[in-house]
């Protein structure tokens, strides 16, 4: 098989979550192992990570345009969660069924690890929407957590990921964590998007101007400089899910 690596970040503008330690630093070890390991499987590997972008979604952009480019198998982005510092585990985002399939593979192995399961989520983040193949992005863990730093080895998590994507996978999945309370706090005017597209590439009639103030919501993902929210109902464009831009708003969780 022919594998699309994405070693999430690490092309300025475009970096990462910063915790105990660095995103950048956490995904490229990950990566880097994942590559090695799928080589001396026997698969080929196709480094999907730009090396410059004059913006964030143009580094977005290149990390697809590789992995179409090259007819690629599977695509997998590896990144870090950052939260409050008490959040911990992992969590996997896939769109169509094989994805999810091949999500919930690579997220049983990594458990097994002993981190937190967060569940197969299907966020439409740019990378796993806009590639033409199976695509995972993978949050290995909270890169601000303590109890997930002390536990995290490079190498054996992208040994799991390997087993997750080119082993058999178990016959029983964990069950998810269960979900919490969260505030979105908006600090300043923007708009709710349909997707972490700029605004001026999203159609205007799907975009909703949102007020400074804390919004309650239901769920929550943070990727690609945005935030992801689950709205309480679909007042707002006609739906419950939207992006926000991290540079206005925040998410917190409530006690």
């Amino acid at each position: 098989m022919k594998f699309a690596i994405d070693m999430g970040h690490n092309c300025p503008p475009d970096t990462g979550a910063v915790g105990i330690q660095k995103e950048d630093n956490l995904t490229k070890a990950v990566g880097t192992f994942l590559m090695q390991k799928l080589a001396a499987a026997g698969h080929s590997v196709i480094n999907c990570t730009p090396t410059t972008a004059a913006t964030v979604g143009e580094s977005l952009r290149k990390r697809v345009d590789k992995a179409n480019s090259n007819n690629v198998d599977v695509f997998v982005s590896i990144h870090f969660n950052a939260f409050n510092g008490q959040a911990n585990g992992t969590e996997v985002f896939a769109i169509s069924n094989i994805s999810k399939a091949i999500a919930q593979s690579v997220l049983n192995q990594i458990v097994k690890l002993g981190f937190k399961n967060k569940g197969v989520k299907s966020t439409p983040f740019f990378v796993i929407k806009n590639t033409s193949m199976p695509a995972i992005l993978v949050e290995c863990c909270f890169c601000d957590s303590k109890v997930d730093m002390d536990r995290f080895n490079a190498e054996k998590m992208a040994e799991a990921i390997k087993d997750g994507l080119i082993g058999e996978s178990d016959a029983d999945e964990p069950k998810p964590a269960e979900g919490k309370k969260y505030l979105l706090k908006i600090t300043q005017k923007t708009v709710l998007k349909p997707s972490t597209e700029q605004s001026s590439e999203i159609p205007k009639e799907t975009l909703v101007d949102i007020e400074p103030g804390e919004y309650p919501i239901l769920d929550f993902r943070y990727e690609e400089k945005h935030y992801w929210v689950k709205w309480v109902d679909q007042s707002k464009a006609n739906r419950d899910q939207h992006f926000i831009f991290d540079a206005y708003g925040k998410v917190i969780e409530q006690d």
